[in-house]
């Protein structure tokens, strides 16, 4: 069994197959002192803020936007010029329609994007996805699928490029083997201040767009 805490400190245990989920309450307890601590942590690297924010910052195409929240029958979001207008019956209703829209916008921008850098370096893939990952900035699976992160969209954009070319690469080099780098190198010279931002770059995600 493993235990996982997210960044808005909730917590998730992951049972193998062969486990009865019986065993889960002790398991939690024998460590409830990893999990406190781990909240702890979590608290001071991503402070409270509002889930619902009242602006919208997007560094990856330096676009802003102020938001405000009317009551509506069904939960969506207008768009009109540099403001957002979410309307829904209540706040759990704003949050989902604002994750939508964080989607379509993520769709809409990273893909064309991912293409752009696709055929400039002349590097192909079979096709592009979209996710709300967790625990990965993008993949590249065997068949030629990318997948990327919608939170790259809160990243710096050189860095977005770096994650496109980090992925294209493994079009390649299906490996993070010493030739892969050197290949990620050759198409991006220093290459490696940008994998710092994006270890650390969570914390540059507002809280409300790390829900899923």
């Amino acid at each position: 069994m493993q235990l996982k805490v997210s960044p808005l400190g909730t917590i998730e245990v992951v049972l193998p197959k062969n486990i009865n989920a019986k065993h889960v309450p002790l398991f939690v307890a024998e460590h409830q002192h990893w999990i406190e601590q781990t909240q702890k942590q979590m608290a001071a690297l991503y402070p409270p803020e509002e889930l619902l924010p009242g602006s919208l910052n997007f560094a990856a195409t330096n676009q802003q936007w102020q938001l405000k929240y009317c009551e509506g029958k069904r939960a969506r979001v207008a768009e009109i010029n540099n403001s957002l207008t979410v309307y829904s019956q209540d706040d759990n209703g704003a949050q989902k329609a604002l994750q939508q829209w964080l989607n379509r916008r993520a769709d809409e921008t990273l893909i064309p994007w991912l293409h752009n850098v696709s055929n400039e370096l002349k590097l192909t893939f079979k096709r592009a996805i979209v996710r709300a990952q967790k625990t990965r900035w993008g993949s590249c699976s065997s068949n030629g699928t990318i997948s990327i992160n919608r939170a790259l969209l809160f990243m710096p954009p050189e860095t977005v490029r770096y994650l496109f070319i980090h992925e294209l690469c493994h079009t390649k080099e299906m490996n993070h083997s010493p030739r892969y780098w050197a290949f990620v190198e050759s198409h991006m010279p220093g290459y490696q201040q940008h994998e710092q931002i994006l270890s650390k770059g969570i914390r540059l995600i507002p809280r409300w767009a790390l829900i899923t």
